[in-house]
């Protein structure tokens, strides 16, 4: 990736030597139909005006099929005063034309020489006046090359940027497995994929930059050829079909065979690779000593890479209810840039008297419905976690008061109307809730957890099965405001 990105630099900083700059440029987005400013989608946003003063150009243009949203994602810079609005469609069209086919080349359009190369599901262009002094189509086509690789592997670099843990000394599952695929495409010149073993299957952990993004992360179905190898089930092989089975059902198919080698920690497997063979054939020779060589020395850091992160899973999750612990929640809390949100802690109604007379294992029950509808009622940016005994906190980041006291009220409702019993003995289950937020209820994040806990206080003092706002004045453990729901909660002692 360094060696990519210096390569990218460096060529566009050579054409730039060459350049003037010309024409003043308007940036748009298709589907947002008006100006904006650099896309944080684009690797790098600057050489795309570099490479357009660069040469000389009057548009330039980047089209890609984005797996994660509904449609095609587009991105153009042109000379507004020099190009109409019918040349610069007809050029939009051109480019999805030769990303949906990946063709490449130099054609003349109304308007200019149009220069443009195209694969996996991303088309770059240059539009060069119509005459003049044009500069050399070679190193044109050789930068776009580089700006087209940049955009296809951008994805990756920033999933691979994101997979590293803070730990420094420990390499992330997703870090080895992007580190491996790319690893082996380079070698191999072939597609290539990355799968490990967990607790939860065989999920797919590295995608070469040839590869569909859309598969990181995605569990293997486990009779698929490529789970069976990461798991032992199946020895190296050579597949002829789909080895990944249904796991994204509207990709494309590919054509040819993929070679299955699974990935060792002594005899015992933990992953497996797929490398997809150019011209079908499999690797020899140096190629295959370096391919064994590469997973051989992988092993060992995705197996620490997999310890590492089942640890970090008991360290941050409540083992009883599988809900983020009250760590988790203050790290969500204290993230950087978070400045707004809101918080709702939640108590468990007459647990005390559940348990006393149900048992604790009818408590522990109690405790795991309760979470599960925590977990069906928040949004899905939301961190639903289990603090202590029977209670319970919900980080809302960006969320005002209302919306925090809405979402608490739903909650409330659903644990009411949702009949619980334990062994046939029906049981009522209710709670309280206080809902904080800033900065509605407090300027400071830091102080939400005090002031929702004290507006939980209130919400069990006023007749529990109750929804309570934080008050907005005395300090950060003033409670107090407004109510929602009933009083109906089961009198007793506890809770």
């Amino acid at each position: 990736m360094i060696e990519f990105a210096a390569g990218l630099f460096a060529g566009l900083g050579a054409t730039w030597a060459r350049s003037r700059l010309r024409g003043r440029f308007a940036r748009s987005r298709d589907e947002a139909g008006g100006v904006r400013g650099p896309g944080a989608h684009l690797l790098p946003d600057p050489a795309l005006g570099w490479l357009l003063r660069a040469s000389g150009a009057i548009g330039i243009w980047v089209t890609e099929l984005n797996p994660e949203e509904e449609g095609p994602r587009a991105e153009r810079m042109v000379d507004a005063e020099r190009l109409s609005v019918a040349q610069i469609a007809a050029v939009d069209r051109r480019l999805e034309q030769a990303r949906d086919q990946e063709q490449g080349g130099a054609e003349k359009m109304d308007g200019g020489t149009l220069v443009f190369r195209a694969a996996g599901g991303v088309a770059v262009g240059l539009l060069l006046p119509g005459g003049g002094d044009l500069p050399a189509l070679a190193t044109v086509e050789r930068d776009l090359e580089r700006l087209l690789d940049g955009v296809r592997h951008r994805p990756q670099v920033v999933a691979l940027a994101q997979a590293q843990t803070h730990e420094a000394s420990l390499e992330s599952v997703g870090s080895v497995g992007l580190r491996l695929a790319y690893q082996l495409e380079r070698s191999l010149n072939a597609e290539a994929l990355v799968a490990a073993r967990d607790a939860n299957g065989v999920r797919v952990v590295g995608v070469s930059g040839r590869g569909d993004r859309r598969l990181l992360d995605v569990v293997l179905p486990a009779e698929c050829e490529l789970a069976m190898v990461a798991t032992g089930a199946a020895p190296e092989t050579r597949s002829v079909g789909d080895p990944l089975g249904a796991a994204v059902p509207d990709r494309r198919r590919r054509q040819g065979s993929a070679f299955l080698v699974p990935i060792l920690v002594g005899r015992d497997a933990i992953g497996a690779v797929a490398v997809y063979l150019p011209g079908n054939e499999e690797p020899v020779g140096a190629a295959m000593a370096e391919l064994r060589e590469a997973v051989s020395n992988a092993g060992p850091r995705l197996s620490r890479a997999l310890e590492g992160e089942v640890a970090k899973r008991v360290a941050t999750t409540d083992p009883l209810t599988g809900l983020p612990n009250r760590r988790t929640v203050d790290e969500q809390l204290h993230r950087h840039g978070v400045q707004e949100g809101a918080m709702i802690h939640a108590d468990l109604d007459n647990f005390k008297q559940l348990n006393d007379t149900l048992g604790h294992p009818a408590g522990d029950a109690a405790l795991v419905h309760f979470a599960r509808i925590l977990r069906e009622q928040v949004r899905g940016s939301d961190t639903p976690a289990r603090v202590g005994g029977e209670e319970f906190a919900v980080w809302l980041p960006g969320a005002s008061l209302e919306l925090g006291m809405r979402i608490a009220e739903r909650i409330r409702v659903k644990l009411a109307t949702t009949p619980w019993d334990w062994k046939g003995r029906h049981w009522p289950l209710s709670a309280s809730f206080g809902v904080a937020a800033c900065p509605e209820t407090n300027r400071s994040i830091e102080n939400l957890p005090e002031q929702a806990d004290a507006a939980l206080y209130l919400a069990k003092n006023g007749g529990r099965n109750r929804v309570e706002a934080a008050g907005t004045t005395g300090g950060p453990t003033a409670g107090g405001g407004r109510g929602a729901g009933g009083r109906g909660g089961a009198s007793g002692t506890g809770g």
